[in-house]
């Protein structure tokens, strides 16, 4: 897949930006502040996810302004696309044309794999970030997840308000069991996805992690359900746990077991890498894990991914900056960075200056 434009009528500090890249390695250099995330930001928004750093979408409109207006052009194997995007006070999400009911409804047309500063918090961070990058990537695979996803989390809410009220009404107790089955329905659904995805995307870490450590260090990734021993995977489980949890879940107003509790269990060495690894070992792991997300959306989408790579290259040092580019050769790949001396066989340089492409 490859960028082969994109337009940015008004988005956060960019207005008239019309970035054309190349299909190569494309640098995008200057001073902090003057939007080169912001460009990456607006590309990842036509993947289908959220931004990347966590943002409402009322932050992706320029200060001051009502809308902010995006137009994107990209190649896959079956030819050109093109992407709108309008949020606002007119909302407007279009795909070659076509009206699309939300921006989760792009999932699936163009694989971005994005990895920034705050991706570092994949490992030393807690349980949500982890879940957060899991869902973003399964979703760049499965369109549909991101959709079971949001309705999970909607009944979930539900039912968080529903433990709540009963404990003045307590009449309300008795419809707990329908919810309970609907929300065990989508929450197995949604563990045994994940499940799947980490036990494809392991071996692919592994491999990467063993050559940025050349050999010294041993690495493992495991997907943990709250629940224990994978049984939340299970419908039937899953109802069972959440009625044998009920007690306690009225009594806290919410719900104990489920995907929102699950965890991934990155190791190094056999041992917790977010209690005991070092920081260069957290990094590597971190990378390790990026590069395999890459590699495991060519294998199952049949064309790599378009790499967006946040000024990430200050955080890493002289070999896995080396490293990581060497094994992502063939694919599309947008740099940011203040300094554009730290990369090395560059296709196209770009500096950004004041919101504006120079």
């Amino acid at each position: 897949m490859k960028v082969s434009r994109i337009f940015i009528e008004a988005f956060r500090n960019l207005a008239g930006v019309d970035f054309v890249p190349s299909a190569g390695v494309n640098v995008i250099y200057g001073e902090n502040g003057q939007g080169k995330t912001n460009l990456l930001e607006a590309i990842w928004l036509f993947s289908g996810a959220k931004s990347f750093r966590g943002a409402k979408e009322a932050e992706l409109i320029p200060i001051g302004g009502k809308q902010a207006g995006l137009s994107l052009w990209f190649s896959d194997c079956s030819g050109e696309h093109q992407g709108r995007i309008r949020l606002g006070e007119k909302k407007e999400i279009l795909f070659d044309g076509l009206p699309v009911d939300s921006a989760a409804a792009l999932s699936g047309n163009l694989c971005c794999v994005v990895f920034s500063p705050v991706h570092l918090s994949l490992i030393k961070g807690g349980p949500a970030e982890r879940r957060r990058c899991l869902d973003i990537a399964i979703g760049q695979i499965k369109p549909r997840y991101q959709a079971v996803l949001a309705e999970y989390h909607r009944l979930l809410v539900q039912r968080g308000a529903l433990l709540r009220d009963a404990q003045y009404q307590p009449a309300l107790i008795d419809t707990l069991e329908v919810w309970d089955e609907v929300l065990a329905r989508r929450g197995a659904l949604i563990t045994r996805t994940r499940q799947s995805f980490v036990q494809r995307l392991a071996p692919f870490a592994c491999e990467f992690y063993r050559g940025i450590s050349t050999g010294r260090e041993e690495f493992s990734l495991c997907y943990c359900p709250s629940a224990g021993d994978g049984e939340a995977a299970d419908e039937d489980a899953m109802i069972r746990l959440l009625r044998e949890r009920r007690a306690d879940d009225l009594r806290t107003g919410t719900t104990s077991v489920g995907p929102h509790r699950d965890d991934l269990d990155v190791r190094i060495n056999g041992v917790s890498a977010r209690a005991f690894g070092s920081q260069g070992q957290q990094r590597s792991g971190v990378l390790a894990i990026k590069l395999a997300e890459s590699a495991l959306i060519e294998e199952v989408v049949g064309q790599p991914p378009v790499i967006l790579l946040d000024d990430v290259m200050s955080e890493l040092d002289f070999l896995r900056r080396d490293y990581l580019l060497h094994r992502l050769t063939g694919r599309q790949i947008l740099i940011t960075c203040c300094d554009p001396d730290q990369v090395s066989e560059v296709d196209a340089r770009f500096e950004m200056k004041n919101g504006r492409l120079c």
